[in-house]
């Protein structure tokens, strides 16, 4: 009994490959603290080229509302000016609202994404342009993968059963006059 004693007290005592357990202990929080931060930066890189492409396709709506534009060619233009967003052709949908006076009541925030599960069914999103001096919201909708899918990060976006996140981008304007 004395001698186990002795044998703990020496094993507690011993200093040798202190560095190599502490090593072991921090490495894989390092690592994913690394992780965790390196895709949150991705998705979030993501969603500032998807804002910037919504507003460069969004610039004719505001300024020349004249112009015949639907929703697949702010799609398209989005979809051209971005390379982020992996099958944007088909992942991608534009919602677009007139906010009417006097209560300027936003749209709700539940904006119908696509369901990759069933790629041929588009969601039904509006499609209004509205009239001179017209408040304007054009949201739009991208279902995109995490960079490192194992790591079950990706900031609290909402996911869908195929585990994509769906990233939104809005822009509010008010249609010129002619």
């Amino acid at each position: 009994m004395r001698q186990t004693y002795r044998h703990i007290q020496r094993y507690l005592r011993d200093e040798s490959a202190t560095a190599t357990q502490e090593f072991v202990i921090l490495f894989p929080a390092v690592i994913l603290l690394f992780i965790s931060t390196f895709e949150t930066g991705m998705i979030l890189t993501r969603q500032v080229l998807m804002e910037r492409s919504l507003d460069e396709a969004v610039r004719v709506l505001r300024l020349a509302r004249t112009l015949e534009v639907d929703a697949d060619d702010i799609e398209d233009e989005i979809c051209a000016n971005t390379n982020a967003i992996q099958d944007c052709d088909n992942v991608l949908v534009v919602d677009l609202e007139v906010i009417h006076p006097p209560d300027y009541e936003l749209p709700d925030d539940d904006v119908l994404c696509v369901d990759r599960n069933d790629l041929t069914v588009r969601p039904a999103n509006q499609w209004e342009q509205g009239v001179d001096n017209d408040f304007v919201i054009v949201r739009v909708c991208a279902v995109v993968d995490r960079v490192l899918p194992i790591s079950g990060f990706g900031l609290n976006l909402t996911r869908d059963d195929t585990g994509g996140l769906h990233m939104v981008a809005t822009s509010i304007f008010v249609n010129e006059p002619d």
